[in-house]
């Protein structure tokens, strides 16, 4: 599921990696709140276009959007990433419907010390089953702990929770940026 990948990332092949299937919205850049509010409507009909099963849409378009949210809140600027891509809050995403399934792919830089948290919270959650994840979910709405990016961490669990897979994700290394690392975190919708 997940693991330190002991390469440098190629933005550009990682990409095209994630662009598997029929992509419906793909974003690389910083990720605002005009983004987001711009890119809804339409991954909204392309989901209706694309996609037959109505809860797979639905769930598609919730988990999509808290994707979205993840990056424009928790994506950091870093001088060395803006150094090399010209931005340094980059972050992208990719959404494709491959067969009966919805695929939402994130990636984005951040400082090696908060890999270790990000691993363990999806540990956590992908050794949980389904009712073990609604009652974190209540627990964790209950328990009213923000974090000092106004998170309680309730966003990895719904989409655990919504897209009923279990969260995949990889660690890569930064060229020449012992302190970094890129962080690509799939979630598959069913």
């Amino acid at each position: 599921m997940g693991k330190d990948k002991r390469m440098d990332i190629d933005l550009n092949k990682w990409m095209d990696a994630k662009r598997s299937g029929d992509v419906l919205i793909e974003h690389v850049g910083s990720f605002t709140s005009s983004y987001i509010d711009s890119v809804l409507p339409t991954m909204e009909q392309k989901l209706h276009e694309k996609v037959e099963k109505e809860n797979i849409q639905k769930k598609a378009f919730h988990i999509f959007v808290e994707c979205a949210q993840n990056l424009y809140h928790h994506v950091e600027p870093i001088e060395a990433v803006a150094a090399e891509y010209g931005e340094g809050n980059l972050g992208a995403i990719v959404m494709s419907k491959e067969g009966d399934y919805c695929r939402i792919t994130t990636g984005n830089f951040i400082h090696k010390e908060k890999s270790k948290s990000l691993q363990a919270q999806i540990d956590k959650l992908n050794t949980l089953n389904n009712s073990e994840i609604k009652n974190l979910y209540r627990e964790t709405v209950n328990n009213k702990q923000f974090s000092d990016k106004g998170g309680a961490g309730l966003g990895m669990i719904d989409m655990a929770r919504k897209s009923g897979n279990k969260l995949q994700y990889q660690f890569y290394t930064v060229k020449d940026q012992p302190d970094l690392l890129f962080f690509s975190f799939d979630v598959n919708i069913s």
